[in-house]
This record gives C-alpha cells, sequence and structure tokens, in this order.
C-alpha cells in the first residue's frame, strides 16, 4: 500500500514540478545563447531573461516548500484527513510517503537548479579546464586519504540526506501539534516549530556535545598525525549521523502518536 500512495503523491506533484523544471532549463539554454552574443542590441533581452529565470528559480525552490507542507496539511489534517485516514493503511505510511516524496523533490529542485547554472555559465574551455584541475585533486586527496575518502564520502551523503529527512520532519511534527488545538493552528504550529528547534538544540548542547568530547576525545589533533586525523573525520561523521537519526526518530514517533491517537480534524 505505501507502493500505492507513493505512486499517487508523485503524480500529484509532479504535475506542478515538472513543468517549472521545464521551463527553467529552457530558460537556462535561453540565457547561455543570449548572452553569448554580447551585442548591444541583445542587452535589454539578456535582461529580461535572466530575470525571469531568477524568478523561476526563486519559485521553484518556494513551491518545493509550499507543497511540503500543503500536501501534509491538506492530506492529513483538512477534511481530507477524513478520507485518507480511512484508508486500511498506518499513520505511519502517510508520513512515511508524504517524507519521501517531499525529499524527492528537494533533491530533483537542488540538481535541476545545478545544471541549470551549469548550463548558463560553462564553456566548453572551462569545463576542460575544470576535469584537468579535478583529476589531480583527486589523486591527491585519495593519495593523502586512501580507500577511506570512499566511506567518508557515503557516509556524509547519508548526513546530508538525513539533514533534510530530519528538517522535513521536525516541520510535520509541528503541523501535528498545531492541530491539537481548536483555535489558530497556524500560529501554534509555527510556535511548535520554534519550541521543537529550540528544544532540539538545548538537547544537543546539553547531552550530545558533552557526551561526543567524552566519546572522541580526539577530535582536535594535529594535522601531522593522520591517523588522527582520520579517526576524527571519521567519528565527527558518524557522531552527526547519530545525533540527527535520533532527532530524526523523535519528530516522526511525535507526528505518528499525534496522527494516531491525539488527531484533532475539527
Amino acid at each position: 500500500m505505501l507502493s500505492k500512495l507513493l505512486k499517487y503523491e508523485i503524480k500529484a506533484t509532479g504535475r506542478i514540478f515538472v513543468p517549472i523544471y521545464l521551463a527553467l532549463l529552457i530558460f537556462a539554454v535561453v540565457n547561455r545563447f543570449v548572452l553569448a552574443l554580447r551585442s548591444d542590441q541583445w542587452h535589454m533581452p539578456a535582461v529580461i531573461s535572466m530575470a525571469v529565470y531568477i524568478a523561476i528559480m526563486v519559485a521553484m525552490f518556494v513551491m518545493t516548500l509550499i507543497m511540503m507542507i500543503q500536501r501534509f496539511y491538506k492530506n492529513l489534517l483538512s477534511d481530507e484527513g477524513y478520507l485518507m485516514l480511512t484508508l486500511p493503511v498506518r499513520p505511519w505510511s502517510h508520513i512515511v510517503s508524504k517524507l519521501l516524496v517531499s525529499l524527492l523533490w528537494i533533491m530533483a529542485s537542488g540538481l535541476v537548479a545545478m545544471l541549470s547554472i551549469m548550463i548558463i555559465a560553462l564553456q566548453k574551455e572551462s569545463i576542460a579546464a575544470l576535469i584537468r584541475e579535478a583529476v589531480p585533486f583527486f589523486q591527491q586527496v585519495f593519495a593523502y586519504v586512501g580507500s577511506r575518502v570512499f566511506l567518508w564520502s557515503l557516509e556524509a551523503v547519508i548526513a546530508f540526506l538525513l539533514s533534510i529527512v530530519a528538517g522535513i520532519l521536525i516541520v510535520y511534527a509541528s503541523i501535528a501539534i498545531g492541530h491539537l488545538f481548536n483555535n489558530h493552528k497556524i500560529f501554534a504550529s509555527f510556535g511548535a516549530f520554534v519550541m521543537l528547534n529550540t528544544l532540539s538544540q538545548i538537547i544537543i548542547a546539553t547531552i550530545f556535545l558533552p557526551l561526543g568530547n567524552t566519546l572522541f576525545p580526539n577530535m582536535h589533533v594535529p594535522p601531522a598525525d593522520l591517523s588522527a586525523v582520520h579517526w576524527a573525520v571519521q567519528g565527527t561523521i558518524l557522531y552527526f549521523i547519530f545525533i540527527t537519526g535520533l532527532l530524526a526518530a523523535a519528530y516522526f514517533a511525535l507526528t505518528n502518536h499525534i496522527l494516531t491517537k491525539r488527531l484533532n480534524l475539527e
């Protein structure tokens, strides 16, 4: 059933994001063509085209945030919630489907934005120069770090994705808490977000950071001590994953508990 929820969610949101992505890439190509002309008579069209490109870029990221909030609120906490939550699906499946699709569009928006910038900015000569510079750079990194670079890269990607997941889940938890109130639910959700974020920072500062200094006493080491540097980097990444994972799990559990036990759709 989770796969059906994902399919429905992607279909419902894709009809909005795909045209935005296409428009952004089209205007990136247009800007590349207009900027390549380098003529005074094309100055105003170039300004207009770049302004439209920037507007679409901003709209894309704003829409990504709006859709993340709107799909969760509208499907689960508005009148549609009566229908969605009567399906033979547990509330956690709804949360997971919304989470995964939001993560999908956040990553897709970032990739499309980078691709559009590359279309405008990169020339054939700059691409070749970038490749020439990148090869010896990675050779030096591999010579200095060794095969650990692949492990660190994988862990860094996991940490990055997990931080986005935690960011999405704290928004979901805030919205769910806000809907425990009968009035002023939007303000209550905003207040819940501030409260959860502040509480998370306090917990990290009072518990996790001292604990990390105890578990990893060699976090600050001289660069000459390669083994200590490797252990410090490894420990830092893993500990970040551990903390972020715990916070994400807490936000998820709180949201699931409210949707299961304390849901207020009035």
